[in-house]
Order: C-alpha cells, then sequence, then structure tokens
C-alpha cells in the first residue's frame, strides 16, 4: 500500500453538521443500517452513540489539507467487552479510491491499540465493494441476516486481532 492518505481524528460536536451531510444523503445511507437522515437530530444522536464511553467515533480526513472524507467508528458489542463492530461511511466522491482500505487499517490499530480482540462489521449484501475490502482484510463471513426491510440480507464480518 503507498503511504498514508488520511487522517482519522476524534469526532467533536463541531462534526455533527458533517455527519448530517454524510447520513442524509440517500446515496450513503442505502448501505447504512439506518434511513436516510431527516433531521441534524438524528445526526446528533449518531454522534452521542459513537463517542459515549467505549465507543470510538472518528472523522476521517485527507492528510493533504484536512478535507472530511467520511465517518468512523468503533462500537460496543452487547455482552461482548472485547468486541467492537465497524462503521465507515464516505462521501461518495471519494469511493473506489482505496480509503475503505485505509480507514480499515487504522480502525485496526486503533483496536488493539485499546486492548479490543475482535472485529465485526455488518454490511448491506448489496454493497459489493465493502464486502471485497473486508474480504481483502481477511474478515471472515459469518453469517447473513434477512429483514423485511433489507431483502438482499446483512453480512455479519468478524476478525479476530
Amino acid at each position: 500500500m503507498t503511504a498514508s492518505q488520511l487522517f482519522l481524528r476524534p469526532l467533536t460536536e463541531d462534526d455533527i453538521p458533517t455527519i448530517f451531510s454524510l447520513t442524509s444523503d440517500p446515496e450513503v445511507a442505502r448501505f447504512m443500517r439506518f434511513s436516510t437522515h431527516k433531521s441534524i437530530q438524528e445526526a446528533e444522536d449518531l454522534y452521542r452513540e459513537y463517542t459515549s464511553p467505549g465507543n470510538y467515533g472518528y472523522m476521517i480526513c485527507l492528510k493533504d489539507d484536512l478535507t472530511p472524507v467520511g465517518v468512523a467508528a468503533l462500537k460496543k458489542e452487547e455482552n461482548e467487552e472485547y468486541t467492537r463492530s465497524m462503521s465507515v461511511y464516505l462521501y461518495p466522491r471519494f469511493w473506489n479510491r482505496g480509503y475503505s482500505t485505509e480507514v480499515i487499517l487504522h480502525l485496526k490499530e486503533a483496536a488493539v491499540r485499546e486492548g479490543i480482540k475482535c472485529l465485526k462489521a455488518y454490511v448491506v449484501q448489496d454493497n459489493t465493494g465493502s464486502c471485497r475490502v473486508l474480504e481483502k482484510h481477511r474478515f471472515s463471513l459469518e453469517e447473513v441476516l434477512h429483514f423485511p426491510d433489507l431483502p438482499s440480507g446483512l453480512c455479519i464480518y468478524t476478525q479476530q486481532l
């Protein structure tokens, strides 16, 4: 891989409008486990979730000029103290540039620093690009869940650290 192009920094309240600009974009939200956000309050709630104790939320920025690229998070899994689920979403103009690959490397490093033993990723099955990136990073497909509002399925990937 080439030199790092991205910088991940902890989310701050000042990032809520940027989070909303991502989560209110139907193109981004179609691959997320939530509906397209209609209000800034929904983005604020997501910010609070990502920054609650035991969770780690990050703004993904270009290293050169700190342009926001997207948001990433490591979130606690219920009843699994040393497991976190990963969330990564980028502005569509930054898709297919290798940034998700780099973000996963940053998240894995952060997880190891925090003593996390397992990472999970929940990916809409139609999001074939994200599925490929996880497989490239040697995540294992554990299960595909099906829901009435998600006919293609939700893939659950895991990796022991």
